[in-house]
Order: structure tokens, then C-alpha cells, then sequence
């Protein structure tokens, strides 16, 4: 059997890349989104635009018969997700439980999913590593330790090869529609104006460029990854650090007015990307930002 790989979340910002990297490989692809497909994409896709709640939508999809899934379609507002919890377990849950379901009927052997270290809450400025108990403490975090679970299940029980992939702060060319923090300074360069930060700026991020989290996900799908494996980058900055880094490849001022930060706010994401699925990031967060740069300049 042909390998076709079904991917959701397929016009989005992460789902682009992959669909692309994917073609690169000479790899079919059935291509899902409520959005209109990516023009480059050319031949060997198959897109299927609709929405994954609705049931055609996911029956047209399966009817490509795919031997693998990349879901990545989801509601990613932590912020939405507590005003809309019924909602976001609408989005999240429920429509990840009908593709496992549908790939347990058709062959698929291996389901690469886009979660969180949302899943383990706050742990203040200790390390995240992959076998901290799941604690979420929002509706969004909660959503993906229940489709981890799923995943889990759905190994477990029909040997399925799941791979439950975590990403940090993913940025880079094609995220000009973001209103996240790095194309917040991206714009601010841009325009010549400042961005708002909040508290003292030192709270850590770890962010990972999109073509590292792409190689991760194609990694998954070669080796059959099945548990749990953080992509990011390894490396974590603050806020003002990235600032300053930002200022570097644009060569511009970006100035940063300190606002009060809101309830909630992490202090820190610092990972360990120790895992035996074989990832390595390779875009170290200069090379990355300044490629970012050279989108932004051309969008």
C-alpha cells in the first residue's frame, strides 16, 4: 500500500510546512482545513476543505484512504479556552476521538498528534520533562492531556504507533496572521514602533523555529514514535533577551514599554528535549529569527 499521509490543520502555519515537506518527499497528502489550500502546494494533494466537527468533512477525508494522520487542527487560545470550555473539548476532544476512531477502521498505523507542555500546568521554574504528571490548569491544557490519553488508548488497545508531540513556542516565516510575541516584534520593527512587555521581561521562553518541529513530526512518522516526546529548542531566553536578539537581526530599535503582567503569567518554560524519538533542533534562535525577518520584510 501506497503511503499517504492525512494531515489536519493542513493551511495553517505548522500544517503548511509539513504538507510541503511532505510533498518534498514525493509522499501523497490529503490536505484538511476550513481554510482554502496553499497554491504552491501543486500535485499529489488531496484537499478536503471543511470543517473536521462536520461529519462529511472527516469521511471525505478517510476516503483518500490514508496509512497515517499529522493532526495539528485545533483551538490553541488558552485565554478562549476559558471563556469557551465547551467549546475548545468540542474542538479538541471529541473531533481527535472520531479521527482515532476512523483510522482504527482503515488501516492507519500511525497518529502524530500536536499537543502541549500545557498538560503539566505551572511547575514555576523547574524543568519540563516529558514524565511529569499531567496537572493543566486551563481548559486548552486539559483538552490535550485527555487526547494524549486517547492516544494512549488507542495504542494500547489497537496498536497503533501515537505519538503525542509537544511543542514550545513555535515561530517562524508564515506567521504573519499571529498575534504571539515574535510576530508582535516582527511587525513593531516593521513599523517602527515599540511592544509592550509584560512585568520585568525576564520570564524564560523556549522557542522553536518551524522547521525544527517539522523534522520532529517526519521523524515521528519514520521511525513509528508511540509516547510522548517536548519539541523545542532546548535553549530558553527571556523576554528581554529575545528583544535584544530581535533588535540584532533587524537593526532596528524595537522599543519595550513594561506593562503589569496579568494573572497567570508563567514565569518560565524551560524543557528538556531529552527523547528516544532521535530529535535535534538544528535553527539556532539567531539563523531562525533572521529568516523570520527576511518573511516579514517580504509579506
Amino acid at each position: 500500500m501506497d503511503e499517504r499521509v492525512l494531515v489536519t490543520g493542513a493551511s495553517g502555519f505548522i500544517g503548511r510546512v509539513v504538507v510541503a515537506a511532505l510533498r518534498e518527499r514525493d509522499v501523497a497528502v490529503t490536505a484538511v482545513d476550513r481554510e482554502p489550500p496553499d497554491p504552491s502546494w501543486g500535485d499529489g494533494v488531496d484537499v478536503v476543505t471543511g470543517d473536521l466537527a462536520e461529519q462529511e468533512t472527516c469521511i471525505a477525508a478517510f476516503e483518500t484512504r490514508p496509512t497515517a494522520v499529522v493532526h495539528l487542527a485545533a483551538l490553541t487560545s488558552v485565554l478562549r479556552s476559558v471563556d469557551a470550555p465547551m467549546q475548545t473539548f468540542a474542538q479538541n476532544v471529541t473531533i481527535t476521538q472520531v479521527l482515532l476512531e476512523l483510522s482504527r477502521g482503515s488501516g492507519v498505523d500511525r497518529f502524530v498528534l500536536a499537543s502541549t507542555n500545557a498538560v503539566v500546568g505551572n511547575v514555576g521554574t523547574s524543568t519540563i520533562t516529558a514524565d511529569l504528571p499531567l496537572r493543566p490548569l486551563t481548559p486548552y491544557g486539559a483538552t490535550k492531556a485527555a487526547c494524549e490519553m486517547l492516544l494512549s488508548a488507542y495504542s494500547g488497545s489497537y496498536g497503533i504507533a501515537t505519538a503525542a508531540l509537544r511543542f514550545t513556542n513555535v515561530y517562524g516565516p508564515g506567521m504573519s496572521h499571529k498575534d504571539s510575541f515574535v510576530p508582535r516584534m516582527m511587525r513593531a520593527a516593521l513599523t517602527g514602533t515599540g511592544v509592550r512587555v509584560y512585568g520585568d521581561g525576564q520570564q524564560r521562553r523556549d522557542l522553536v523555529y518551524v522547521d525544527d518541529v517539522v523534522s520532529g513530526v517526519l521523524r515521528a512518522l519514520d521511525t513509528r514514535y508511540d509516547g510522548r516526546a517536548i519539541i523545542g529548542s532546548g535553549r530558553s531566553v527571556s523576554v528581554l533577551e529575545l528583544i535584544d536578539t530581535v533588535r540584532s537581526v533587524t537593526g532596528c530599535p524595537v522599543p519595550a514599554e513594561h506593562i503589569e503582567a496579568p494573572a497567570g503569567e508563567m514565569p518560565a518554560v524551560v524543557v528538556d528535549i531529552t527523547n528516544d524519538l532521535g530529535y535535534r533542533p538544528t535553527v539556532s534562535l539567531e539563523d531562525g529569527l533572521a529568516r523570520t525577518w527576511q518573511y516579514f520584510k517580504q509579506a
